[in-house]
């Protein structure tokens, strides 16, 4: 159950506030910001909620971009956000490949690192995200887990059927913000 009491909201960051474009996001340019996903973030902001991104950038860790290109990606997005009204107020990334890496997504770490930023545990908090990894970081974070059927949203819901049972699925962010703030 969502539970906005807590003022945090957890995202995922490609196919939930952008435009999946192939493997990677590798230049700013690149990043094509969802219209829905900045109104359902401006929303949040209108209604004194906190916004964290979890990302996974394993691109980095394999020569794609680096920490200088990713930072004016995500310069790009805030920019973007904030004209629309909405506040990305901390954004945490896993620049790691490997899969056993404590951040890297479907495990746990990045949501544990913003839950301690927020001075919050995480039980009712949305990670909102388009991926089965997503469900499962969530899971293990002890976060709500939220799909939206934007980026591999939809491929996933028809992929991983039985792992989404009582997983709450919504069209896009906006959606999803709408329904918890009415």
């Amino acid at each position: 159950m969502i539970d906005l009491s807590k003022k945090l909201v957890l995202l995922d960051r490609d196919g939930v506030l952008n435009e999946a474009a192939g493997d990677y996001v590798t230049t700013a340019e690149e990043l094509i910001v969802l219209v829905g996903a900045l109104r359902g973030m401006a929303a949040l902001t209108a209604a004194g909620i906190r916004i964290g991104i979890c990302t996974n950038q394993g691109g980095i860790e394999r020569g794609r971009y680096d920490t200088a290109t990713l930072a004016r990606i995500h310069r790009k997005l805030r920019d973007e956000a904030n004209r629309f009204g909405a506040r990305i107020e901390r954004i945490v990334s896993c620049d790691s490949c490997r899969d056993s890496h404590p951040w890297r997504k479907p495990n746990p770490g990045m949501l544990l690192d913003q839950a301690a930023y927020f001075q919050t545990d995480l039980a009712g908090v949305p990670f909102v995200g388009d991926n089965i990894i997503d469900i499962e970081a969530a899971r293990a974070a002890g976060a709500e887990p939220v799909l939206v059927e934007t980026g591999k949203g939809r491929q996933m819901a028809a992929q991983y059927k039985d792992k989404l049972e009582g997983v709450l699925r919504y069209p896009n962010l906006e959606e999803a913000v709408k329904d918890w703030l009415k």
